[in-house]
């Protein structure tokens, strides 16, 4: 299958096999799985294993908000299989709740690792890891922008929230005035408290008057705890 990536058509299975897995490791190379086996298993025809894997995503790729070598090529995967047909498996995945399709918990975990690229000057990890994912940045923009149409609504809040954390980069901050209205009527309106607040910290944050918004906050503060799920921070997973 050749998924559209921006304007070049990409293989993802050529790009798994192309990157060179051996050379590049995520937090627990000792106990989690090879980054390989776990995004081959994002496309899994077994439902769990494809739970699993991205459980694994985040909890190894991008262990607490952490960069690794892995996660450059990884979320260069991610995107080329956004429009994967697997990738609407539903399931609840990473912090939210709500059942939802895959493929809204993959764009999720794209918004995410462009926040914490892009959160300071440093970056979570060595800097020539945190370089090459803000490289991969505008690839996010673009896969996420592809999504703002989707029929399902979760798919949308995703696609808007992973769009809306690529912003911080300078080049990319052009598409503000895009952004704000999908922002402000997709995000803020979410029944997911985390986007509700993310809502609001980026309306603030592009100097925009946030205006009457739905309380950011969710009742149960473990609700926003990426950890939930009954993991703990330190492995095995």
């Amino acid at each position: 299958m050749t998924i559209n990536a921006g304007s070049e058509a990409t293989d993802p299975w050529a790009l798994l096999l192309a990157t060179d897995w051996n050379s590049v490791d995520h937090c627990c190379p000792d106990v989690a799985p090879e980054t390989p086996v776990i995004l081959a298993g994002l496309l899994d025809d077994d439902e769990n294993v494809q739970r699993r894997a991205v459980r694994d995503l985040g909890h190894a790729v991008t262990h607490q908000n952490s960069i690794y070598s892995a996660t450059a090529p990884a979320a260069r995967f991610v995107i080329a299989v956004l429009d994967h047909p697997r990738t609407m498996t539903p399931g609840t995945y990473f912090h939210d709740e709500r059942c939802r399709p895959l493929r809204a918990a993959l764009l999720e975990w794209l918004g995410d690792l462009a926040d914490e690229a892009t959160y300071d000057e440093d970056g979570p990890g060595e800097p020539e890891d945190v370089a090459a994912v803000r490289a991969v940045i505008p690839l996010i923009y673009e896969a996420a922008r592809s999504h703002f149409a989707e029929a399902d609504l979760l798919i949308r809040e995703s696609a808007v929230y992973a769009a809306a954390m690529t912003l911080a980069v300078p080049k990319l901050a052009v598409h503000i005035p895009e952004l704000e209205p999908l922002v402000r009527n997709t995000l803020s309106a979410s029944e997911y408290g985390g986007y509700r607040y993310m809502a609001k910290r980026c309306l603030v944050t592009w100097g925009v008057d946030p205006g009457p918004l739905p309380d950011p906050w969710v009742s149960d503060p473990e609700a926003m705890d990426p950890w939930k799920e009954g993991c703990s921070d330190d492995p095995p997973f």
